[in-house]
C-alpha cells in the first residue's frame, strides 16, 4: 500500500514563517515537519510515498530525496492547485492508499485504521477523534458499525464531538467521483458524495495528534516531541557549546550553536549555528542562524537568521531575516524582513 502526504498548502495560518519557508519544511525540534511525517510512515511499514506539492516544491523534493534515500518518493506534477482530492486523483493512484495531511503530527496506529477499513469493505475510511471543540473540523456521526450517517465540514452548530483529523484510507474507485483537472477537496466535495453512496466510514482512534497549521498546534507538537526525547535532554551535543549557562527543562540545542551566560528553561528548541548571549529564553523556538543578545524570549518563535538585541519578546512570532534592537513585542507577528530599533 502506498501512502500519500498532502503537502501542497500555502500555510497561510503560519505566516510570517511560511513567507520564506514552505509549511512542510518548517522545523519542529530542528527537523522539518515533513521529516517527522515520513518517519511516522516508515515506522508503520510504508516505503512508497506520494507527495502532492505545489508551493516551493523543488525545495521539498530536494530535502526528501537527500535525507530519505531508502524511500521511493513520487512527486506528481500539478498544472495548477487541484485541492486535496484533486491532487490525489492527479497522482494516478491505482490501489488502496493511506492519506495523511502534510501538517499532521501524530502517533496514531495506522494499522488499526487500515484493518478497520478492510473489515467493512467501503470506499473511504476517515480517522475520527473525540475533541473538545470540533467546530474547526469535519464533524461526523457514526452508527454502531462505523458507517458515517452525517458529515459536515466546520459546522456552525456541531452535533457530535467526533472530528476528522486528516487521516484517510481510500479505494481508487472513490476517485472516480473527482473531476479531471479541477480543484476538488476531500472534506468539502468528495466525502458528501461518498456519504450518499453509504460508502463512508469512520474509525475512532486515540493517541497524540495535532495540526501544526496553527501556532497553537505547532507549539503543541513542539512540546510533545521534546517530551518524547526527554532521555536525551542533557544538552551534551558535542557540536554545541554551553558556557556559564543554566539549562533546565526539555531543551534541544542544534549543531555549532553557542549559549553563553544565559538561562534556558521549559520547552525550548534552538537550531543550528545559533548564538545566544546574556539571555533568558523560556518555552520558545529559535530557528537556524539566529543571533540573540541581552534579550528575554518567552513563548515565541524566532525564525532563521534573525538578530535580536536588547529585546523583550513574548507570545510573538518574528519572521526570517528580521533585525530587532531595543524592541518589545507582545502577541505580535513580524513579517520579514523588518528592521526595528
Amino acid at each position: 500500500m502506498k501512502a500519500v502526504i498532502l503537502a501542497g498548502g500555502l500555510g497561510t495560518r503560519l505566516r510570517p514563517l511560511t513567507l520564506t519557508t514552505p509549511k512542510p519544511l518548517i522545523p519542529i525540534v530542528n527537523k522539518p515537519a515533513i521529516g517527522h511525517i515520513v518517519e511516522y510512515l516508515t515506522r508503520h511499514g510504508f516505503s512508497d510515498i506520494i507527495v502532492t506539492t505545489n508551493y516551493q516544491q523543488e525545495r521539498l523534493k530536494s530535502y526528501l530525496s537527500e535525507n530519505y534515500r531508502n524511500i521511493h518518493f513520487y512527486f506528481p506534477e500539478e498544472p495548477h492547485p487541484l485541492g486535496t482530492a484533486g491532487s490525489v486523483k492527479n497522482s494516478s493512484l491505482n490501489d488502496t492508499a493511506f492519506i495523511i495531511q502534510g501538517d499532521n503530527i501524530t502517533d496514531i496506529d495506522v494499522k488499526k485504521i487500515i484493518s478497520f477499513h478492510r473489515s467493512h469493505g467501503g470506499l473511504v475510511t476517515i480517522a475520527l477523534m473525540h475533541v473538545e471543540n470540533p467546530s474547526q473540523f469535519g464533524v461526523a456521526e457514526v452508527d454502531e458499525c462505523g458507517r458515517i450517517l452525517r458529515f459536515v465540514e466546520k459546522p456552525v452548530k456541531y452535533f457530535s464531538d467526533l472530528a476528522s483529523i486528516g487521516l484517510y484510507v481510500i479505494e481508487p474507485e472513490a476517485l472516480e467521483y473527482v473531476p479531471e483537472g479541477k480543484p476538488f477537496d476531500f472534506a468539502k466535495d468528495l466525502f458528501p458524495i461518498i456519504l450518499e453512496q453509504e460508502e463512508l466510514y469512520g474509525c475512532v482512534v486515540d493517541g497524540f495528534w495535532t495540526d501544526i497549521g496553527t501556532f497553537e498546534g505547532y507549539r503543541k507538537a513542539h512540546e510533545w516531541i521534546l517530551q518524547r526525547m526527554k532521555s536525551d535532554m542533557k544538552c551534551d551535543n558535542t557540536d554545541s557549546s554551553v558556557k556559564r549557562s543554566e539549562i533546565d527543562g526539555f531543551v534541544v540545542i542544534g549543531n555549532d550553536s553557542i549559549i553563553e551566560n544565559s538561562e534556558i528553561h521549559g520547552f525550548v528548541s534552538i537550531g543550528d549555528n545559533v548564538h545566544v548571549k546574556n539571555c533568558k529564553i523560556h518555552d520558545s523556538v529559535i530557528f537556524n542562524y539566529a543571533r540573540i543578545r541581552e534579550s528575554v524570549i518567552k513563548v515565541s518563535i524566532i525564525a532563521e537568521k534573525c538578530v535580536v538585541k536588547c529585546g523583550k519578546i513574548e507570545q510573538s512570532v518574528v519572521g526570517a531575516f528580521s533585525y530587532l534592537e531595543n524592541t518589545r513585542l507582545v502577541n505580535e507577528k513580524i513579517a520579514p524582513p523588518v528592521i526595528m530599533r
